[in-house]
């Protein structure tokens, strides 16, 4: 593989590849860092990534256990809720703070999911890849994709519905 070759696949997956590590790793300079460090040692074995048909999977595969490698590590423990922010300009400060609210409890409740179903609800619903595409990138069948992101869902809407009807 070339380094043109190289670049470009880097160029057209490094926002993907951010944020798959982001919802894995919570704190930007972390992810960032991640994204990186995956992006240098993959340039180390660009002989072998010319016999990899789908680099793209690979690639977020290699994101993906790269930064559940991280969270093992004591250091990721650290640093992991130093980075949640929230931007938002064309709201009047009241409608901010409750948007600001919403995003804080959905990251708490998509915190207590289970890594796998975190990283499909990532991959699906903000990524936009296809099951086909997440069962590669997560080594899993399509219809434990499907199953695992359903459930994933239900608990979302259920965590969400249960603190806002809190005392109606």
């Amino acid at each position: 593989m070339t380094q043109l070759e190289f670049v470009s696949i880097i160029k057209k997956l490094e926002n993907h590849m951010f944020r798959l590590a982001k919802s894995i790793l919570i704190s930007t300079d972390e992810a960032a860092d991640a994204v990186q460090e995956i992006a240098a040692k993959l340039w180390l074995k660009k002989e072998k990534l010319d016999d990899i048909s789908n680099k793209e999977a690979y690639f977020m595969r290699a994101v993906r256990n790269y930064c559940l490698d991280r969270l093992k590590s004591k250091q990721a423990q650290e640093g992991r809720f130093d980075d949640i922010s929230y931007k938002s300009q064309s709201f009047s400060s009241e409608r901010k703070y409750e948007k600001k609210e919403a995003y804080l409890l959905i990251l708490k409740i998509m915190e207590q999911l289970p890594e796998t179903q975190r990283s499909i609800i990532q991959l699906r619903d903000i990524e936009g890849y296809e099951y086909k595409e997440i069962a590669e990138i997560l080594d899993m069948k399509e219809n434990a994709i499907r199953t695992a992101l359903s459930r994933a869902r239900k608990t979302l809407k259920n965590a969400l519905i249960k603190e806002y009807e809190y005392g109606l």
